[in-house]
């Protein structure tokens, strides 16, 4: 008696049975839901393993999760016809309700099949080109696309609501201009880095130096450019200062220049100061990461130091990746050279002349 006083008993309009019907019809079109992936996942995974390329595989996986919420939706759907709510509410808008979960679920979908069009497709497409600037590009692209989506399912869950849309976004539009003189500052960003796809004084890989910090661009956002330098941190500017910065691109420079002075001591006689510049000539030319042109080359007798006779040394390094390894590769055989030769190094030093007085009369 008490089961059935319980199960009679009449929650919002609804007896307790009605609610076990009802979430019978969700676990219910759940589990047909899981079925039916099941199959697809089995299926399809077959047909997808007979194609080269992967789009097929992340289909399979991004259609799991629409596939079991739309069972679900399914369920409410199903299991509301049990119930007889007396809430005026309630029966106005359940269907609404599920309408803009149909909305979401398929916003979910379309986001999921923009992040594989733009992995399998996009970015196979742009590591084909030559130039780095779709790859700077695709993440903006890829954050507008999910953006659009979810601005476009959110106006349309509100539509079907009743919520008439027009006037919010002319609200939205008068209130974007206030919001956009209350964050100038953010405001100036975004138009820096517009600039900065526009006139493009580097991408995505370069190494550059801007505003104080060097080292290499790992991404180019709406608003920030992030740079990491030689010490291995990451330094995010805004892109207005960017945009009004000196901008330096040390990767244009088709190779780097090393300027060096060498001093020899003032007993390198005439001939080891000829054989030191032509021994620091055929170094360089002998290196395959230099420029070997005469031109490229530079060698002289610069001026007499304090403690030393010096050699001005101009060479330039053409693979910049190995920059630092190439200069020491070049120095350590200089000093090899430089020693089988008997040619010394200076190092400051000072000459002392000690007169001897005269001895005083007597």
């Amino acid at each position: 008696m008490a089961l059935e006083g319980l199960l009679a008993a009449t929650y919002f309009g609804s007896t307790f049975g009605q609610y076990v019907y009802f979430f019978g019809g969700i676990i219910g079109a759940v589990l047909v839901a899981k079925i039916v992936y099941f199959f697809i996942s089995k299926y399809g995974s077959m047909i997808a393993s007979k194609t080269e390329n992967k789009f097929d595989d992340m289909l399979i996986k991004a259609v799991k999760l629409p596939i079991i919420f739309a069972g679900f939706i399914a369920g409410l759907f199903i299991g509301y016809q049990f119930l007889t709510p007396d809430t005026g509410f309630i029966q106005d808008n359940f269907i609404n309700a599920l309408n803009a979960l149909v909305i979401i679920n398929l916003a979910y979908l379309a986001v999921k099949l923009v992040d594989g069009l733009i992995e399998f497709f996009i970015k196979p497409m742009a590591s084909r080109t030559e130039s780095r600037l779709d790859d700077q590009l695709i993440p903006v692209l890829s954050k507008l696309s999910k953006a659009s989506i979810i601005v476009l399912a959110l106006i349309i869950i509100l539509s079907s609501f009743g919520i008439d849309v027009l006037p919010l976004v002319a609200g939205l539009g008068i209130g974007g201009l206030a919001l956009a003189f209350a964050a100038q500052k953010t405001v100036e960003d975004m138009f820096g880095g517009l600039s900065i796809f526009a006139s493009k004084p580097f991408i995505v890989g370069d190494t550059v130096k801007v505003a104080g910090v060097e080292g290499t661009v790992e991404s180019v956002g709406i608003r920030y450019t992030r740079i990491r330098d030689f010490d291995g941190r990451l330094n995010t500017l805004p892109n207005g200062k960017v945009a009004q910065d000196l901008i330096l691109n040390i990767s244009s420079e088709p190779s780097r220049r090393v300027s060096v002075t060498l001093g020899l001591t003032y007993s390198t006689s005439h001939a080891k100061m000829l054989e030191a510049m032509k021994i620091l000539r055929e170094t360089v030319k002998a290196h395959k990461d230099t420029e070997h042109a005469d031109e490229s080359i530079r060698a002289v007798f610069k001026d007499y130091g304090d403690f030393s006779l010096n050699i001005w040394f101009v060479y330039f390094i053409k693979n910049l990746e190995r920059k630092f390894d190439v200069m020491g590769e070049i120095n350590l055989e200089i000093k090899k050279r430089f020693e089988k030769a008997g040619i010394e190094f200076a190092f400051p030093t000072q000459s002392l002349y000690i007169e001897k007085m005269p001895k005083p009369k007597k």
